[in-house]
């Protein structure tokens, strides 16, 4: 399964990540990952939750991104869900690269039995209709 979570800047998309995050690791038998730019929410993740600084390996466009996921799984195989926030390279893609990401994500999903649910920073107006069905 693909989420997206959308809304502006400041719209609490962070904090809901966190609380689907920390739900997540509350409920499931596997591994939680959550990515992020930044270790600022280190303290707002449960312990058992792995917290990636993706800013520390300048993934510069999306097929990068992707690879770094698929390094991320790679690396364990029991990671039930993967939250991925804070990424401005998912943010700011064109709409066809995010919709080859989501098909990859998908793939990636049913492949390995694991969850992802991602942040972008765009408004909910106007969105492509390829990602309404994504949205949570």
């Amino acid at each position: 399964m693909v989420k997206f979570i959308l809304g502006v800047k400041g719209s609490g998309k962070t904090k809901r990540m966190i609380d689907m995050a920390n739900e997540a690791d509350r409920t499931s038998n596997g591994n939680v990952v959550y990515i992020d730019r930044d270790r600022n929410r280190i303290y707002d993740l449960n312990r058992n939750i792995r917290l990636i600084e993706a800013g520390e390996f300048q993934l510069e466009n999306l097929k990068s991104f992707y690879g770094f996921i698929c390094g991320v799984i790679s690396q364990d195989f029991d990671i039930e869900h993967i939250f991925i926030d804070g990424q401005k390279i998912v943010s700011n893609a064109q709409d066809d690269c995010l919709e080859t990401l989501i098909k990859n994500l998908e793939n990636l999903s049913a492949k390995f039995e694991l969850d992802f649910t991602v942040s972008c920073s765009r408004s909910v107006d106007g969105i492509p209709e390829f990602l309404k069905s994504y949205l949570i």
